[in-house]
């Protein structure tokens, strides 16, 4: 054979072998994914590096990379530089660094761009800001879907983001839409009903995304929860993703699994770890979701489903490596379609996290933050064990109670302070659990302490205003400890007033400074409840 032969032949088997990583995780048995939350808090590129490796040694293949929402772009687009960015968003360079680096661990990373709803990140832009669409009385927004400029800009968003990414498949989001009050679509829904228009918009974004070779995945809620109308107005063509965070029937979860694949639509399930019902870490009956959807989605048969994808929302709202744990007994529970006790993957992880022996210790720590981390904003006012109290409203609630609350953490910390200078390996990964086992000790201290003070019988404007002004200077000191520890490792610096930012701390050291200063407020809420 000529030598000019063997070269060509050893060119061709090396893009043969660069290509073989870009394929569809699909075609090797489906999706078991992870998702990155990217632009509510964008973190350093050593740190997903690190994430890709978690998916990697717990046989996850893909990953979903959330590039916009209300927050920002983490992406730096180069057709639109006039979106709203995040502080810290990544450059072309960047991500096309973090594509590579799961490229060579056989993962895919899809890419996801808001092109409906979540769409602050253009309508707050002062250039966009016309194709604001949202009715003001609702919550969520979106952009206006019968705007001429609102598809030439996600036409250009599309094919930027599809010629950075390799993946097959390209999410355009279409979630929480809140629309139809400009007036354009005012007009437009006197001759179409909104599913119509809804659909038609959708549509024309799968086209765009076809153009370029690609496949369209949008989010599940409003055509199977909502209006399911819409339905057998979408192209079948158009991959749903199946959400539902509430969900831990697996026979409910495989009837919409059902439904969609008889309309000839082909599915992802997509479980919750971490969401808005949770704060500095998730609880155990979260598992329960995933469970269900594991169940259905592991086991289906293919090719109209396509697998699992965990998805995992809010990262401000906990410190880095605090949840990693969550990250595996979720991976584990997919591994073993969705029948497994969480438990079970308690001991390996400690041993090949810390490099210590698990021992009933261990079994206690974990028990605990599993079974009382409380929950948060989008949970049942009735469920939680405890809050970061930061109103006027939340005082008062608390003034209803006639006594301390048990606090298991504080007994959690001195246990893992026992244990951490035995920790031989991801010290870092130790430490973000003991932090906020810290937190959420201190914030159920900080509750009780509220509480017996107020019954006391000497509560007047001068021992409530010192109570106040020592509660406030805690609550500073300790705003500042966890806020370094937030920071370490990301590249957002988050706003105080953020609800989410690590379980509401930040609002919640404002309002006590704030309540110092007007001690009266306080002692006249305790009247009502002596």
């Amino acid at each position: 054979m000529k030598r000019t032969q063997l070269t060509l032949l050893a060119a061709l088997a090396f893009l043969l072998t660069q290509a073989i990583p870009v394929l569809s995780q699909q075609q090797a048995g489906g999706f078991r994914g992870f998702m990155i939350d990217a632009p509510r808090t964008t973190e350093s590129l050593a740190y997903y590096f690190r994430v890709i490796d978690l998916c990697k040694a717990n046989d996850l293949n893909t990953i979903i990379f959330r590039l916009t929402d209300d927050e920002g772009s983490a992406y730096q687009f180069s057709s639109h530089p006039d979106l709203v960015m995040c502080a810290g968003a990544y450059s072309t360079a960047e991500i096309k660094k973090v594509i590579a680096y799961a490229q060579q661990r056989g993962i895919e990373i899809i890419p996801e761009i808001e092109t409906f709803g979540h769409a602050r990140y253009i309508t707050q832009s002062p250039r966009y800001s016309h194709l604001n669409d949202a009715v003001e009385t609702k919550e969520y927004n979106a952009v206006c879907p019968v705007n001429d400029s609102t598809l030439a800009l996600m036409k250009d968003l599309i094919r930027e983001v599809a010629a950075v990414f390799p993946s097959r498949y390209l999410h355009i989001g279409c979630d929480e839409t809140n629309w139809g009050g400009s007036a354009l679509s005012k007009k437009a829904l006197q001759s179409k009903s909104k599913n119509q228009l809804w659909a038609e918009y959708v549509n024309k974004l799968n086209g765009y995304v076809n153009d370029l070779g690609k496949e369209t995945i949008i989010w599940g809620d409003l055509p199977i929860y909502n209006e399911n109308q819409v339905l057998d107005l979408l192209n079948t063509n158009i991959i749903i993703a199946d959400w539902n965070y509430w969900e831990n029937d697996p026979q409910k979860v495989n009837a919409v699994a059902g439904k969609l694949q008889g309309k000839g639509f082909r599915i992802i399930g997509c479980p919750a770890i971490s969401w808005c019902k949770w704060g500095a870490r998730i609880g155990a009956a979260q598992f329960k979701n995933i469970s269900a959807y594991a169940q259905v989605y592991t086991t289906l048969a293919q090719p109209n489903n396509l697998g699992l994808i965990l998805t995992n929302w809010v990262p401000q709202k906990y410190l880095q490596y605090s949840q990693w744990d969550s990250f595996v007994i979720a991976a584990a529970i997919a591994r073993h379609q969705g029948q497994y006790d969480y438990t079970l993957a308690l001991p390996g992880y400690v041993e090949n996290t810390f490099g210590v022996r698990y021992d009933s210790g261990w079994a206690r720590i974990y028990n605990t933050v599993y079974t009382y981390s409380p929950q948060s904003s989008c949970a049942d006012a009735d469920s939680l064990p405890f809050l970061p109290w930061a109103s006027e409203a939340q005082v008062k609630r608390l003034l209803e109670r006639k006594e301390k609350k048990a606090n298991p953490f504080g007994d959690v910390k001195k246990l893992l302070l026992t244990y951490q200078k035995k920790i031989r390996k991801n010290t870092v990964v130790f430490n973000d659990l003991l932090y906020t086992v810290e937190l959420l000790d201190y914030l159920l201290a900080r509750e009780n302490n509220l509480v017996v003070f107020a019954r006391s019988p000497a509560v007047d404007r001068e021992t409530a205003g010192k109570y106040l002004s020592e509660q406030a200077t805690r609550d500073s000191v300790f705003l500042s400890a966890i806020k370094a520890r937030w920071q370490r490792g990301r590249r957002s610096v988050m706003d105080d007033s953020d609800k989410d930012y690590f379980y509401s701390f930040a609002r919640a050291a404002a309002f006590s400074r704030q309540l110092a200063k007007q001690p009266a407020i306080f002692v006249d809420m305790t009247r009502q409840h002596q």
